[in-house]
């Protein structure tokens, strides 16, 4: 399996989608700079084909999420990216058959054989989307297979790629390459080096955007403005440029997000960051609200190589999970958050094959509490599980960990 058998079953799937053209179709996706940039790609490309696009930023899959999902849009298509790979049976579950639904996403999978759910996650194709395909290439080449003049958008590949850090080895590669290459032929991007590394800035829309900064900008948006409008605002950027819309709730964001981290950091600093034998783990409450909960993983990033971290600890912090979904509504439940990164030490073990990824761990702990899986890195992951199970998914990680790790 490799890329001609990916690109070909995206030929397929979307040769299914054409019967639709000209009707409304929901792009649900993630809602940090891949799953933004995914989303541009794909509402660009559908919308140029004549379809009538109504994106759905989410922060989690979730069964009644999803489910909710597709009862509103029940015979209408659905496309998920950067998110639902692992989760397509519970897909195929909350569909039941009623709306011809996509996944097009590069995190682990798990298969499904419901005809009308189509899993087009690159690792079922042995496409890495750990370092070689981002999700936003991925959306590129599907959009590739609706019309070739869609070569356009492989900048946004780019921006996929960096903002979930496929450039660590020092430069992009695979599918990923092919982007940044075609970006680069069009005059959009610009390649330098710095320390034995490629650096990569965005000049699409005039002078040089430095895509490591802009990419953070975008899941800023995503993250901590998800209930205010961010996600917008970022797909916008993707496609128009940088606005003054784009400039200002980045300021407003940032200051936000600022201080709420500056009085967490002090109040780990002050002792309430727990560890066990291999996890380090806090929570922030609703602390960080109204931002997303995607901000607590931001969060994590931030803090993974300070001083009062430890650096062979795996990091894990929960959030409050809102009981309202934008676009969405209200839903009765009672979770939390947890979101996961590693200190760059413990990372480089990781790569070595001297300690087990996050990719493995979480979700195999979280299957133990109750938890929901879907898309996780090796170095970044995420769950939602109920609340009142953060000690219990803890215990579950260390028991996990010692039993992977030789003594």
């Amino acid at each position: 399996m490799g890329k001609s058998e990916y690109l070909a079953a995206l030929r397929e799937a979307f040769g299914e989608l054409r019967k639709w053209e000209g009707k409304e179709l929901i792009l649900v996706h993630h809602n940090d700079a891949d799953g933004l940039s995914s989303a541009a790609v794909l509402g660009a490309a559908l919308s140029r084909a004549g379809f009538a696009v109504r994106r759905i930023p989410l922060e989690r899959v979730h069964p009644p999420i999803n489910r909710r999902i597709h009862d509103l849009h029940a015979g209408t298509p659905i496309i998920y990216v950067d998110l639902g790979a692992r989760a397509a049976p519970m897909i195929a579950e909350v569909n039941r058959g009623r709306s011809l639904t996509f996944i097009v996403d590069h995190h682990l999978a798990e298969g499904t054989d419901d005809p009308a759910v189509f899993n087009l996650s690159t690792e079922l194709f042995g496409l890495s989307g750990e370092r070689e395909i981002s999700a936003a290439t991925a959306a590129w080449l599907a959009a590739l297979t609706l019309d070739p003049d869609n070569r356009d958008l492989a900048y946004l590949g780019v921006v996929g790629a960096i903002g979930d850090s496929h450039e660590r080895g020092g430069r992009l590669v695979g599918e990923n390459r092919e982007a940044l290459e075609e970006a680069i032929s069009r005059g959009e991007v610009a390649v330098g080096t710095a320390d034995g590394r490629e650096t990569y800035a965005l000049v699409k829309f005039g002078p040089e955007i430095p895509l490591k900064r802009f990419a953070k900008s975008l899941t800023t948006l995503g993250a901590a403005g998800y209930a205010m409008g961010g996600p917008d605002i970022a797909v916008r950027a993707l496609l128009e440029g940088p606005s003054e819309e784009f400039e200002g709730k980045l300021r407003e964001l940032e200051a936000l997000k600022r201080e709420r981290f500056e009085l967490m950091i002090g109040r780990l600093r002050a002792g309430e960051l727990k560890k066990t034998e291999h996890i380090q783990w806090f929570s922030v409450g609703d602390g960080f609200a109204p931002m997303g909960v995607k901000i607590v993983g931001e969060f994590c990033m931030e803090i993974r190589d300070a001083d009062f971290v430890d650096p062979g600890r795996y990091i894990a912090g929960f959030q409050d999970m809102p009981t309202e979904i934008p676009g969405l509504g209200v839903f009765e439940w009672d979770l939390v958050k947890i979101s996961m990164r590693v200190p760059s030490p413990l990372e480089e073990r990781i790569v070595a094959g001297e300690m087990p990824g996050l990719a493995w761990l979480l979700p195999e702990a979280a299957k133990r509490v109750g938890g929901s899986i879907d898309a996780c890195h090796d170095y970044a992951a995420a769950s939602l599980i109920p609340r009142g199970r953060e000690a219990a998914l803890i215990h579950a990680m260390d028991e996990l960990v010692a039993g992977k790790v030789p003594r």
